[in-house]
């Protein structure tokens, strides 16, 4: 039998809130669970929407916590440990897919043990666990026109993509997804070679 992983997507529940940059973890977990033909999401975890994919030899736990984005650490530690894993320094398994306005849009970056740079939801995390050291999938949404002014991060964050970047965005998500997918198959390594771009 291989590992169980906690895929955790961040994002804001509710409809006002979907087609917005601060929401692309789970517009990704959501495309994930479409392409592998999982179940549709169920409050299965208190606080949390939940499905699961069997790959490999490996179970995935897809997790959108629906406590809004500030809190996001309060749900997943909630599920880590009810499902017993991780340590109390290091979570290998846990994968956690957000946004990042440090990274141009279109771009993803693997990253290990790295602080949140200002991310709220990351920083609930990282709160939470007492430890920064889990896997995340950090994607870009960083717009040219953007770069070198002072911009209300809230309000760009929760502003719903345009028409204009619906190709990028569809191209980043199916990416990040091919990107989870050859970490679950084969492995984080391979994955970060090939897909951080």
């Amino acid at each position: 039998m291989g590992k169980t992983f906690i895929i955790a997507g961040l994002g804001n529940p509710g409809e006002d809130y979907r087609e917005t940059p601060h929401n692309l973890g789970f517009l990704v977990l959501e495309k994930l669970a479409e392409t592998l033909g999982s179940k549709p999401f169920k409050m299965k975890i208190d606080g949390s929407l939940t499905t699961e994919i069997e790959i490999g030899q490996n179970l995935a736990i897809l997790v959108k916590p629906q406590t809004f984005m500030n809190n996001s650490g309060r749900e997943i530690i909630k599920i880590l440990g009810k499902l017993k894993l991780g340590g109390k320094k290091s979570y290998p398994t846990l994968w956690v897919v957000n946004d990042d306005l440090d990274l141009p849009f279109g771009k993803i970056r693997i990253a290990k043990n790295r602080g949140s740079a200002g991310h709220k939801g990351v920083q609930s995390i990282i709160d939470h666990l007492k430890t920064k050291n889990f896997i995340r999938f950090r994607l870009g949404i960083q717009k040219p026109e953007l770069a070198g002014k002072k911009i209300a991060t809230e309000k760009f964050v929760l502003k719903k993509f345009s028409k204009n970047d619906e190709a990028l965005l569809e191209t980043t998500i199916e990416r990040t997804v091919k990107a989870i997918t050859t970490a679950l198959e084969q492995n984080l390594e391979k994955a970060m070679t090939e897909f951080n771009n």
